[in-house]
């Protein structure tokens, strides 16, 4: 018995991490899954980076600084040797790592990490279940940045680790640049909280006992420019901040009153102020103040934009650290028995809702099509077998990605890299999105035929201009449909 009290906390936390792992493993749903792997492919066919739009219709060779043509490195090499599982388990250790690296960041001890650990995961299911993509490694990145942050007090060189995960950052998301701001905003606070107690007003001795912190958040601005494209990576990722159609992107908009979202950030605010009130003001909670500064930044701003959210979740377990603490037992081990209570419960809910993992062995293309994006490979046979695949046929946002993989003589108009670009006046985004929402006729477009799915306002149009005899439905299922104009068809010789 004693013998199996001494290992015990090693399997609660072999059980926890598990958990997660289990929990984390997600069938990939990222709609712009086909052209990530394409651009994979292309590297390593060509030995080089594929800088301009060989893809797609609209804005042919326009150059885009790809700030995360790494992550495609890795998702094709993933996909390449294990197929859809690959990804999954690639989504799942990141998600891992994750935990790993903001658990010793904010030195949970056992007990709160079976608490918190499970929370933050589900807060966090709407990104992890996309699976495997530069979001989620942001996310870690961002982890292993607090973690580096946390321990610079006890080894100051080691804070010199900030330099090389900005330098990777940077070249596997372009959220690196939210990164750069939580550092920076992270070194203001702690400077300030040094100066007033250890250093009075003695600003240059507090330069000079910090140079080392203040010459890695130097470096770590420098050294993103280290990348293929350059000082392209900052102003595609800062571009994002002023384009006009970011209020067509979802992960850019206010989170929904009464959303589901919007009520998981009412909950951790709740969480995060009876934090803050259990914090008090002794030493110890100005000493972990720049941790708690970006948790609190994060959170109003996920009200404005809910991408802020999940970097947010991880943050806020700075703060979720005093209250779960207050539910923790006096008696030593009554707390390691509830604890272990905890992560068993959690861990057999991640089997329950993972078993029997049929979906994940049986996931093929089509299965990705019809759930994911919502298309019918039928329909892509249709644009072949009638010949429509040239410049005059119009194809779904959505599809983009999975033509490009999937379909390669099928060009679409549009996908999912597309949304902010513009050159000269022209966005390509700008131009599909009023044809694909019926604000502007598709009648009165140079497109000849249209791939769309039912979902879509143009889908409706089709179907009144067909009517009308205008248009003509050569191809229809449950998710996708195909039209072509009727003088088309006639002229052309396409169809019967």
């Amino acid at each position: 018995m004693q013998k199996f009290k001494k290992y015990l906390p090693l399997l609660i936390i072999l059980f926890l991490y598990l958990g997660i792992f289990i929990f984390s493993i997600h069938l990939p749903q990222d709609p712009d899954l086909g052209w990530h792997l394409k651009y994979g492919e292309y590297f390593f066919s060509h030995g080089a980076i594929l800088r301009d739009n060989t893809f797609s219709a609209l804005m042919p060779n326009y150059h885009w600084n790809n700030s995360s043509w790494a992550t495609d490195l890795l998702t094709y090499q993933a996909f390449n040797f294990f197929g859809f599982i690959g990804i999954s388990i690639l989504g799942a250790l990141t998600i891992i790592l994750t935990f790993f690296f903001i658990g010793k960041a904010a030195k949970l001890n056992l007990f709160e990490k079976s608490i918190i650990f499970p929370l933050i995961l589900y807060f966090t299911n709407p990104v992890n279940s996309v699976s495997f993509r530069g979001q989620i490694l942001s996310l870690m990145f961002m982890a292993i940045m607090f973690y580096i942050l946390s321990i610079h007090k006890k080894d100051s060189k080691k804070i010199l680790l900030l330099i090389p995960l900005f330098l990777l950052w940077s070249n596997f998301h372009g959220e690196f640049v939210l990164g750069i701001v939580l550092l920076l905003m992270w070194v203001g606070v702690y400077m300030i909280k040094e100066m007033f107690l250890n250093f009075g007003k003695n600003i240059k001795k507090l330069i000079v006992t910090e140079k080392l912190l203040l010459l890695a958040s130097l470096g770590s601005v420098l050294s993103v420019v280290i990348s293929p494209f350059g000082l392209g990576v900052y102003f595609e990722s800062l571009g994002h901040l002023s384009n006009p159609l970011q209020k067509f992107v979802v992960e850019f908009l206010p989170i929904g009153e009464l959303s589901t979202v919007w009520w998981h950030q009412i909950l951790t605010g709740c969480i995060i102020f009876l934090g803050i009130l259990l914090l008090g003001l002794g030493r110890k909670t100005l000493d972990k103040a720049p941790f708690y500064a970006p948790s609190i930044i994060l959170f109003i701003m996920t009200f404005l934009i809910r991408r802020y959210a999940w970097p947010f979740y991880y943050s806020a377990i700075f703060l979720f650290q005093p209250a779960v603490n207050f539910l923790k037992p006096d008696n030593e081990k009554h707390t390691l028995y509830l604890t272990a209570f905890f992560v068993i419960s959690f861990f057999s809910l991640s089997i329950a809702l993972r078993y029997p993992f049929k979906d994940i062995r049986t996931y093929s293309w089509d299965v990705y099509c019809i759930k994911t994006v919502n298309c019918s490979p039928d329909s892509a046979k249709a644009v072949i077998d009638n010949k429509l695949n040239n410049d005059k046929l119009l194809t779904i946002y959505d599809y983009g990605g999975w033509l490009i993989w999937n379909y390669p003589n099928i060009k679409p108009t549009i996908d999912g890299r597309m949304h902010l670009w513009s050159e000269n006046g022209f966005s390509a985004f700008g131009y599909y999105y009023p044809i694909e929402q019926n604000w502007k006729n598709i009648d009165g477009t140079p497109y000849n035929a249209v791939l769309t799915s039912h979902r879509k306002p143009i889908y409706q149009r089709l179907l009144e201009l067909s009517m009308e005899g205008k248009w003509r439905l050569i191809y229809n299922d449950q998710n996708s449909a195909v039209f072509v104009r009727n003088k088309t068809l006639v002229n052309e010789g396409i169809v019967n």
